[in-house]
């Protein structure tokens, strides 16, 4: 299983939940759909819950429009924006709103030539550029919830190429982050987890 060169921070400020991802199967995101085998979706979940409120509108839930913030230094390869919002329910059902799984999207181009692709983003929040470059902890978006989402969150994912289904998926190497309180490189489902510094 090959491993990032890089050493990434989480792509939000404040306190975020892993829903599905890690580094190993049983944590896996979608351990099948090859490309994804290593991705992460970040929530953002207070006392045990994801919104406040019915659960049936996007603004209901916490995590919604929140800055997503570049985890590392890169160029910004590509940008895809114009995917509206899906319907969220209470019940997390999806709606499949969109035929398009990432929804708006940016794919970052780190120095070692590993490309990171941040999904569901708001529509119309980009605050970069295709051909920019970015600095760990710039402000790139804002968080949404487009195309196949099931509530808004941050999906992320490390791979050797551009094709998100078919490139070669990475264990993504964390740096200068908490889980649950401590130190660590690798992180995974069910982890509490920010980074050390909100700067």
């Amino acid at each position: 299983m090959k491993k990032t060169k890089s050493y990434f921070s989480i792509p939000a400020y404040g306190e975020w939940f892993i829903y599905a991802g890690g580094y190993k199967k049983e944590d896996s995101h979608s351990y099948d759909v090859y490309g994804q085998r290593w991705a992460y979706d970040f929530d953002m979940k207070i006392n045990d819950k994801y919104f406040e409120g019915s659960g049936n509108n996007l603004e209901d839930y916490y995590g919604y429009l929140q800055d997503i913030i570049s985890p590392i230094d890169g160029f910004v390869y590509a940008i895809e924006d114009g995917v509206p919002n899906s319907r969220v329910y209470s019940d997390m059902r999806p709606s499949w709103d969109s035929d398009k799984v990432q929804g708006n999207h940016i794919i970052i181009k780190t120095k070692y030539g590993e490309y990171v692709t941040i999904c569901h983003i708001e529509p119309g929040s980009f605050k970069v550029d295709v051909g920019g470059i970015v600095s760990r902890g710039q402000k790139l978006a804002k968080v949404g919830n487009s195309g196949r989402s099931l509530c808004p969150h941050i999906h992320m994912q490390v791979n050797t190429g551009d094709d998100f289904f078919n490139s070669d998926p990475l264990i993504i190497r964390f740096k200068g982050v908490l889980a649950n309180g401590h130190k660590k490189h690798y992180i995974k489902k069910g982890d509490y987890v920010q980074n050390e510094s909100q700067d």
